[in-house]
């Protein structure tokens, strides 16, 4: 399989991570839509990443699709999500809320980093940070309650969170001032240190 996008993406990273965890081998051609748009196309109509390209040649698009095989194939047990009931929702509830502070993190760091300085709407960014902080806030206390956010192991949503908490520390870090997250910091410390994490952490070139 091959991983299309850089790890600097939220949304490449997450897949990278699940990729290593449930112990599926691809390779990762780093490709960026700022940098390689016209690469992208030919991979991914509407020019996002991550894509995977399959062994067969299929293409699947948008993380979400991706993960979702990924642990259809990978996970029988159902170790990162729960198959049915009320865990699976609990797992996915947080998984989600990790996934909109990805989104709305990499809105504010494009708003301020790719408009020109004095198109840039103030009010904008003030709405999506202050969603990136209620999606930190709502991970924080589920980070408070155990070594992860729900359960006994690692699941989707210790992923999502962990990718979620170290974008915003690179696109939106004036929001990690004064470190306001203390256990979901301590959850992505020991996360970090399991290969699938570490080996994933954006590395400029």
């Amino acid at each position: 399989m091959q991983l299309i996008g850089r790890n600097l993406s939220p949304f490449v990273r997450r897949t990278a991570v699940i990729l290593k965890l449930l112990d599926l081998p691809y390779e990762q051609r780093g490709l960026s839509t700022a940098d390689d748009a016209d690469e992208i196309a030919k991979i991914n109509p509407v020019v996002r990443v991550p894509s995977l390209v399959l062994e067969s040649g299929e293409c699947l698009i948008d993380s979400n699709a991706i993960i979702d095989h990924l642990m259809e194939v990978g996970d029988p047990d159902h170790g990162l999500l729960p198959a049915n009931g009320a865990e699976r929702r609990a797992v996915l509830h947080l998984a989600a809320i990790g996934h909109g502070v990805m989104e709305k993190a990499v809105a504010s760091s494009y708003e301020r980093g790719r408009r020109p300085k004095e198109l840039v709407y103030d009010k904008w960014v003030e709405m999506v940070d202050g969603q990136t902080q209620g999606g930190l806030g709502a991970l924080e206390e589920a980070a408070a309650g155990g070594d992860y956010l729900h359960g006994d192991h690692l699941t989707l949503a210790d992923v999502n969170a962990v990718v979620a908490y170290q974008f915003v520390g690179i696109g939106v870090r004036y929001l990690l001032k004064e470190e306001p997250y203390p256990a979901l910091a301590a959850l992505v410390q020991r996360c970090n240190e399991l290969p699938a994490f570490a080996e994933t952490v954006f590395k400029p070139g």
